[in-house]
């Protein structure tokens, strides 16, 4: 009789994940008891401190990737998101990117690792006019965007919209916000001598932060000298003042100040992923709630890690969510799994965090190593030896190594890389009797008649197919099952020669979620929709 093996599943990809998923699979090399599977929207793990060096031109962007696959080839990697947890059942579901892919995966001991996500709609228009920096996207977009600005501003007469195009602004004052306002401060100073008729002019770059100082996890004094320092290299500091409002014409202070600025990035906003708000999972906003073992309270096969969970670190207080404390969280996991698989005692964590680095700006750093405290440009060196040296994988140490190098001897690059395609929007184009969309599978578009005749049916077993009406151009269809989370309600089957427009569903729930007046109309015909196939 064959015996399934111990299965762990890990969900998410971050620094917490691959770390649990690293240590499981020296055990599974080993011994061969347990299988381990890890579920990420990504094939890659990005090393996210090194984002502010991607939008800074220091490094390329590919350069801080791993692909998952090639760090971790003892585990069942699955490329996809988990759309719900069964707790009772012990599964999770799984929808791959052909969303009409759907998995249910079994497990013995789940981990949750699935980080937090980013919410700007606290501020009005933040969402609207800033631009976030959690993803390596972001980071990539918010290049193109700074470079494009710089072209801008050199070609533009009019003054105010120069200086405008010139400045910059950065809201949140953590290691985020700092590293990512020195960063586009050197970045735009040592690109200006290409732009000479934006150079005349100069560049503003200003960071809010609402607390009294920037870093404050770092202490006061070496808070205050980063602060100091990174005011000496030209960066205006606004302490202890907040965004109200974001417009496009830049931002609104909480003293009732404006801002005319070309660019807003935000680096706050974070709030818990959807997947750990939604359950009913012990939690504390949006974080869940774990013991010193890292097992979710109230549960034995859980466990909670990284961004996701509050943990606690022995002193009343809870871990930060930092990268460093992140890959030690999952290797105690994997060893506190193994441990209960084997009926062995769990061990608490008690990890205390040996340094905590910010690079603000080329050469100039910030420092605390255990109880000492350095600053200048030996931390400058430190944080580089240090993010350096904790870089997964020997291929990306090396490359970005050499863009280091590279940096120190070329000029900046200014290269703006658009990676869009040729079409932003898909068209297809059907025959009659085609079918579109089928009763029962999973949406994946939103469709726009340009011309042709479409035929709505509706099929009932036992009766057949029942019509519910004719679309013709100018129409669309496609939205119930997207709004709702539902599959297909009905079918939907070409009269003539057909020519839709397509969007896919993350473009549509964008528009839908970015625009509140356009979703109500949608929801609007939606429901009415509804209400008559009920009837």
């Amino acid at each position: 009789m064959h015996i399934r093996p111990t299965r762990v599943v890990i969900l998410g990809g971050g620094f917490a994940g691959i770390s649990t998923a690293l240590q499981l699979g020296r055990w599974t090399k080993r011994k061969g008891s347990i299988e381990v599977h890890l579920i990420c929207n990504e094939n890659y793990f990005v090393f996210q401190p090194l984002l502010p060096e991607v939008v800074s031109c220091s490094i390329e962007p590919g350069h801080i990737l791993n692909p998952i696959r090639h760090l971790c080839p003892l585990v069942h990697f699955h490329w996809g998101t988990v759309k719900e947890m069964n707790l009772s059942r012990r599964e999770v579901i799984v929808i791959g990117r052909d969303e009409r892919k759907v998995t249910t995966l079994e497990y013995d001991q789940l981990v949750l690792c699935l980080g937090n996500c980013v919410d700007l709609h606290t501020v009005p228009g933040m969402a609207e006019h800033s631009l976030p920096i959690k993803t390596l996207g972001d980071a990539f977009h918010l290049r193109n965007h700074i470079l494009s600005r710089l072209e801008e501003a050199d070609i533009e007469a009019e003054l105010p919209l120069q200086q405008k195009a010139l400045t910059f602004v950065i809201v949140g004052g953590g290691f985020s916000g700092v590293e990512t306002a020195g960063a586009i401060n050197d970045m735009v100073k040592n690109a200006l001598r290409f732009y000479p008729h934006a150079r005349e002019r100069g560049v503003r770059v200003i960071l809010v932060h609402s607390g009294q100082r920037i870093l404050h996890e770092l202490g006061e004094p070496l808070a205050e000298f980063a602060g100091k320092k990174i005011q000496e290299r030209g960066v205006e500091l606004l302490l202890r003042n907040h965004v109200t409002e974001a417009t496009a014409d830049g931002i609104v202070l909480s003293d009732g100040h404006a801002i005319s600025a070309g660019t807003v990035v935000c680096t706050v906003g974070n709030v818990g992923h959807s997947l750990v708000t939604r359950s009913d999972l012990p939690q504390n906003q949006g974080r869940i709630l774990v013991d010193v073992y890292l097992r979710v309270q109230g549960f034995d096969t859980l466990w909670g890690i990284g961004d996701t969970a509050l943990i606690p670190d022995g002193r009343g207080g809870f871990c930060p969510p930092t990268a460093q404390y992140a890959m030690r969280e999952g290797r105690l996991c994997a060893n506190n799994i193994l441990a209960t698989i084997h009926g062995r005692r769990p061990r608490p964590f008690t990890y205390r965090g040996f340094a905590q680095l910010a690079a603000i700006g080329r050469h100039c750093g910030v420092a605390r190593l255990f109880k000492w405290n350095t600053s200048g440009i030996l931390a400058w060196y430190l944080w580089r030896c240090v993010y350096l040296a904790k870089i997964p994988g020997l291929r990306c140490k090396l490359r970005v190594g050499i863009d280091w190098l590279l940096e120190a001897l070329l000029p900046p690059d200014i290269t703006m890389m658009d990676v869009q395609r040729t079409g932003q929007l898909r068209r297809a184009h059907y025959r009659p009797g085609d079918v579109i969309i089928k009763q029962g599978e999973i949406a994946q578009h939103f469709f726009i008649i340009e011309s042709g005749e479409v035929e709505i049916l509706r099929e009932d077993p036992g009766h057949g197919e029942t019509l519910l009406g004719t679309r013709c151009a100018g129409a669309s269809f496609g939205e119930i099952a997207l709004l709702k989370s539902v599959p297909r309600t009905a079918t939907v089957r070409c009269l003539s020669p057909v020519d839709v427009v397509m969007f896919s569903r993350q473009d549509f729930l964008s528009l839908m979620n970015t625009h509140k007046q356009i979703r109500a109309v949608v929801e609007k015909e939606v429901n009415a929709v509804m209400d008559r196939k009920l009837s």
